[in-house]
């Protein structure tokens, strides 16, 4: 499964941004938790939907049936540099 994200359907707050992504006529509600760990979730769009397809796939859904990405789960190049 392959999701994409919906045009217009991003939704940021002080904690985490919500994204619905699509694949075909299925929707899947995908929260980025601790935005500030990760950087600017709009310019890593395709990153997230990479993450959040393989999540999918792998049955990583959580108990409201979202797919949440963290921090963890950015590949390490993508984590902010600690000082």
């Amino acid at each position: 499964m392959k999701l994409v994200t919906i045009e217009n359907k991003i939704v940021e707050n002080s904690h985490h941004t919500l994204i619905v992504m699509r694949d075909g006529p299925t929707c899947q509600a995908v929260r980025v938790l601790n935005d500030d760990g990760i950087g600017s979730v709009r310019s890593k769009l395709s990153l997230m939907e990479t993450i959040a397809s393989r999540k999918l796939d792998h049955g990583e859904v959580a108990f409201d049936g979202c797919v949440w990405i963290t921090p963890a789960d950015l590949p390490h190049p993508f984590l902010p540099a600690k000082h």
